[in-house]
């Protein structure tokens, strides 16, 4: 496991869609690196999600820190989205310092392969649910701050 360098704000890199992982590649030693690389660097940094793109690697996987420790999501797809939604503030480890106000859906359900190669489909709510969708969204080069309703700097307003 090597602890990576995250791209902060301003690179290109993170304006970009992702490239879906070629699912024959999913048991190769890259990947397979990729993940342990982006769990080490995760918790170095003490985030609770982070996407391959914040590290330079333009490939749609992401690792989120769930309740029972670190899983990964590759080729993830938001398949259903609540009408309900929730404002709640969010940063990013690309953009320190950082933080805003922003609305989201209250319940999502995610398709994507896990770290062991199976198609998962799973429901989230709350915290998971929001970040499900932050990261997602870093796949597809948006960034938090493209939806935020109101910078609070790290104060709740």
């Amino acid at each position: 496991m090597t602890v990576r360098t995250i791209v902060k704000l301003g690179a290109p890199i993170l304006r970009r869609q992702a490239a879906p992982v070629d699912l024959n590649s999913l048991k190769t030693a890259n990947i397979e690196s990729l993940l342990k690389d982006l769990v080490a660097t995760m918790i170095e940094a003490q985030g609770i999600g982070l996407a391959a793109p914040q590290v330079g690697v333009s490939l749609q996987v992401a690792i989120i820190n769930g309740q029972t420790g670190p899983f990964a999501i590759i080729n993830p797809r938001i398949i259903k989205r609540s009408r309900q939604t929730e404002v709640a503030e969010e940063g990013c480890l690309s953009i320190p310092g950082v933080f805003g106000l922003v609305r989201r859906p209250a319940r999502v359900t995610v398709s994507y392969y896990d770290q062991d190669h199976q198609l998962r489909t799973r429901a989230a709510v709350g915290l998971l649910a929001r970040v499900f969708q932050h990261e997602i969204d870093h796949l597809n080069g948006i960034l938090f701050i493209d939806k935020v309703e109101r910078i609070t700097h790290g104060r709740l307003a």
